[in-house]
């Protein structure tokens, strides 16, 4: 019986890993836009297209959407990489081995301790061409199939392999084939842009070609554009910095669509910097459009953007708000707030159409970012309020909303976690 189990999950593992394969690249990080997906387009399809990864919660792939979760055990917790199944709507973890008790340094689903000496998080992981890459501060690559098999060390620095040995920035980016890797210092202080060509495996110094630098922020339209050296100085490049222009600093955030990035308005007029709503800024045409409290209809507030699609832009309003007391461990009495009244708005790219889409006092979002997959969102969230006179949360984990055809939602319910 247990083999008739194990060839049912080896056979299941293979169907799922081919409902995964593309014949174009696909390059998919933890994105913005709750889970930009981003799968590379066609070079035809390039035009007006902003391309950012690496500054999200989730990891948007064809079949699955990938995050981390903790999950405790005897008062302990430890985080997991799950996926989400867009197929059937539940939560498994990222093992494919049957007989594998996610410990031992062996297992996908821990990638901190995913083999020895590679130290790994989901933000720095990327899919490319059907395969994952992942980047380390010690100046690794690896790689390995969808299931966690066929691992490779695709380069080494020679730099050392400790978790404290930082030659890398985190702030990894990656575009098509290629991933562009910031290195903190030379012999000498100075910072490099390393490129590293995950078809041809060869590692580029950009910096060294060039006696350029550019810390790179997204892409657009087959440009990189980033920030220099000094404060203030900003630029585009083609996509080997040999050709690089000096522009004005550009109005980027990590929710976009299409050519728009989409990020808070402030006043900046006076002594100190006030949120007064919510700002678009195109590409394509480099107009800004800001969008009032007035305009939204809403009262003044600073605001968390969750998630944009081809339409709307996803937020909640940020609010502290005193829930109560309660008594802690040691028996003093704390005072339990929590920072947004669980609504949920969205609003048109031109800004009309601002409502309400979920609106319960007893629940708090709990994370800033969220994810589409067809007419679901899911984001991180508890409840929260007033039971037997103490104020308590209840209920955490990963929520999945269905929005109806009048664009509402009428709950959040829990994602199930297998694992």
């Amino acid at each position: 019986m247990k083999k008739i189990i194990a060839l049912f999950l080896a056979y299941m593992m293979l169907f799922l890993t081919a409902c995964n394969q593309t014949t174009s690249s696909e390059t998919t990080s933890g994105l913005p836009n709750g889970s930009q997906s981003q799968e590379q387009p066609k070079d035809s399809e390039l035009k007006d297209k902003i391309i950012q990864n690496n500054t999200s919660d989730f990891m948007d792939i064809p079949s699955r959407i990938l995050f981390e979760y903790p999950v405790s055990s005897n008062q302990f917790s430890t985080i997991y990489i799950f996926y989400y199944s867009k197929a059937d709507g539940k939560a498994y973890v990222y093992c494919f081995d049957p007989l594998c008790d996610h410990t031992g340094g062996k297992c996908l689903a821990l990638p901190n301790n995913f083999s020895q000496n590679i130290f790994l998080k989901l933000r720095h992981m990327f899919f490319i061409n059907n395969r994952f890459y992942g980047a380390t501060m010690s100046g690794k690559i690896i790689s390995f199939a969808f299931d966690g098999s066929d691992m490779k060390v695709e380069y080494d620095s020679g730099y050392g392999s400790g978790s404290f040995t930082n030659i890398w920035s985190t702030n990894f980016r990656v575009y098509d084939k290629y991933i562009y890797i910031p290195m903190n210092a030379d012999e000498n202080g100075n910072p490099h842009i390393l490129r590293f060509d995950t078809e041809t495996k060869e590692m580029e110094d950009l910096t060294e070609k060039t006696g350029a630098y550019i810390l790179p922020d997204f892409f657009y339209n087959g440009e990189l554009y980033g920030r220099g050296k000094m404060p203030g100085d900003w630029y585009k490049a083609d996509l080997s910095m040999e050709n690089i222009e000096p522009i004005e600093e550009i109005l980027f955030s990590s929710q976009f669509y299409g050519s728009k990035f989409f990020s808070i308005a402030y006043d900046r007029s006076g002594t100190e910097s006030k949120a007064i709503g919510i700002q678009s800024y195109d590409m394509k045409t480099g107009e800004i459009n800001v969008f009032t409290n007035e305009t939204l209809g809403l009262e003044e507030s600073q605001y968390t953007i969750v998630a944009t699609d081809e339409k709307y832009i996803y937020f909640y309003p940020n609010k502290t708000i005193l829930v109560g007391t309660y008594m802690d461990a040691k028996g003093q009495e704390r005072k339990l707030y929590k920072y947004n009244e669980g609504k949920l708005y969205r609003v048109k790219h031109d800004g009309t159409e601002c409502v309400c889409i979920y609106d319960h006092p007893e629940f708090e979002f709990n994370s800033s970012s969220a994810v589409l997959c067809g007419n679901k969102i899911i984001i991180d969230g508890h409840h929260v309020g007033i039971r037997d006179n103490m104020a308590v949360t209840w209920n955490a984990g990963m929520k999945s909303g269905t929005i109806s055809p009048d664009g509402t939602i009428a709950k959040f319910e829990d994602v199930e976690l297998i694992y």
